[in-house]
This record gives structure tokens, sequence and C-alpha cells, in this order.
């Protein structure tokens, strides 16, 4: 399993922890999506089962342990994560206690990846605390979450925090060319600094962020229909036009606040959008953006949250020259 560049330092001090006899019985990978959380746990849960691994500590990819776990079929690295619902349930953390209480098959470790760690719920949490204030001898649980604060604070407590943020634009950005990308430094800020999500991105998504952010604009100019306009955003889906709301005024708030946009090329249109808005009518709503993408995972009508959104950008007080 191969690591990403942006992440092999990371896994070379892990694996020298691992030879030292330091390795912690659980970590907390916490950082945003797209940036290879999952792929790294997977990499360092190779290096721990494999039989002969190469002399920097990473799998050799050739051993049966190896060759078991590229199957998906090594008993000594367990996968946790939602069935058929969104939470991770009590039931599921006995079935994975009632594994660790048995002998290791081949491996010299078992490694525990559970995704995402944020999906547990209040009972699984607390059945889960147990194992990781007792935690069976050379087993590894890695834990993986976007928003790790939404965990139980002993479930944190017990864990060794390792914050993975957005790789450098420039590591990104070769990364992306090697992967065929095409326009890999749009794509990218599109993606929100996210190169996994960046190599996803098509050339229609592309041309339907530029439109939509021409409407965007022309609301605060008062051109446009907001309701209207959350009809069409939400086709085929809501995610994207929300989450681009969010770099909007993420971006606006640098620029006030004097520092680089994260999306340079709207920078022109986005300067003077935050300068004619007082900043406090900003940040709060670039809170409702927020509370609408967290809503976005339940029940709530999508239609309902854009059309919110669009409506208070279009009406918020703006300065005029």
């Amino acid at each position: 399993m191969s690591v990403l560049p942006w992440h092999t330092g990371t896994l070379a001090e892990l694996l020298q922890r691992h030879r030292d006899g330091r390795l912690p019985h659980a970590l907390l990978l916490a950082g945003p999506a797209g940036i290879g959380r999952r792929r790294f746990a997977e990499a360092l849960a190779a290096a721990l089962l494999c039989l002969e691994p190469a002399a920097d500590g990473t799998s050799c990819g050739r051993c049966p342990a190896c060759r078991l776990r590229e199957a998906g079929t090594h008993p000594d690295l367990l996968h946790l994560g939602p069935e058929d619902s969104q939470v991770i349930r009590i039931d599921q953390i006995r079935d994975l206690i009632g594994q660790l209480a048995l002998s290791r098959h081949q491996a010299a470790w078992r490694v525990v990846i559970l995704d995402p760690a944020d999906a547990l719920n209040i009972a699984a949490a607390n059945a889960l605390l147990k194992t990781l204030e007792e935690p069976p001898p050379r087993t590894l649980m890695i834990l993986l979450a976007m928003r790790p604060a939404r965990l139980p604070a002993t479930i944190r407590s017990r864990c060794q925090l390792l914050r993975m943020p957005l790789p450098s634009p420039q590591e990104a950005v070769a990364w992306l060319q090697t992967q065929g990308v095409e326009a890999p430094e749009a794509a990218l800020q599109l993606a929100g600094g996210a190169p996994l999500i960046a190599r996803e991105l098509d050339a229609d998504l592309l041309r339907r962020h530029a439109e939509l952010f021409r409407q965007w604009v022309a609301l605060a100019a008062g051109e446009g229909d907001p309701v209207k306009l959350a009809g069409e955003w939400i086709k085929p889906e809501a995610e994207w036009p929300i989450q681009w709301m969010q770099q909007w005024l993420g971006d606006m708030i640098r620029l006030r606040h004097g520092g680089p946009p994260r999306m340079a090329d709207l920078s022109g249109a986005l300067q003077p959008l935050a300068e004619a808005i007082d900043l406090q009518r900003l940040h709060r709503l670039l809170d409702r953006i927020d509370e609408a993408r967290r809503l976005l995972a339940s029940q709530v009508n999508a239609q309902t949250l854009v059309e919110g959104l669009l409506i208070h950008w279009s009406n918020l007080p703006r300065r005029t020259a």
C-alpha cells in the first residue's frame, strides 16, 4: 500500500516509533476529506502486518500477509464503519470486542481501522472506551475523523491525536499532474485544496462552479431570484453548491483580514463584495452555511436549505461607495 507524497514523512516517523517500541495503542487521525487519511491508515496497517518489511519499515507487498491484506481477507486487519445507517452501533463494537479477544492469526500485530469514528453513537462510544482503556497487547486502533470534536472527550483523551492538514498547493498540484488531471490548479481550488477530491472532478463540474459563482455575484447586485436559483442549484445535488458558498465566504473573510484567498482566481470579484459587507455578518452567514452542510446529511429538505442561504445572502446590507 503506497502512501501519498505529503504523508511519507509522517508515516516514516510512526514506523520509526514502531521499531523503537513506542507506537501508541490508539491513533486519532483528524483532517479534512480528500487528503488520504484512509489510505494513510491502510499503509500503516500494511507495514505492521507485513512479515518481511522493507528496511524503512514499509510493507513488502509480496509476503503471505501482504497478499491476504490486498485480497481483503487478512484476519488481523479489522475494519469498522456504519453498516445500514449513518452511525456505528453498540452491537458492532461488541462484535469487535469479541474478535479482539481471540488470538492473532499470523501477524505480530492486529490493526483496527474505525472510519469514520465520529459516526459512533453514544452507546457505541461508551462500549469502545473500555477497549481503549485496556487495549489488547500488540493491537493498534486507528480512528479516522473529520470532526474529532464530535467524539466524546473520554475517547479523544485515550488516543494520540495526529492532525493531517491539507498538503501544500505545490505538492498537491504536482501529484495531480502525475494522475493526468487537466488544469490541476483550477481543480484543486475547486476542491478546497483536497487533492483526492480534485482528482475526481470533471470539466462539467468546473463549468458549473463558474456559472453558480456568476449567479452568486449577481444576487449580491440585486439581480436574480434566490428561490428560483435554489431550485436549479440543488440539481443534481446540493452538496457542491453549499460547499462552494462556504469556500466563497471563507475567502471573503480571509480578504477582509488581509490574508490570501484559497481561490485566487476569484479574488477580483470577491474583494469588493467582502469590503461592502460587515465582517460580523459574513461570519454569521458562514456559520449558517456550516450548519447547512451538517443538516444536508439528515432528512432536511435540500431546496429549503439552499433557499434560506441564498435569500440571506441577497438581503445582506451592503455599503455603497
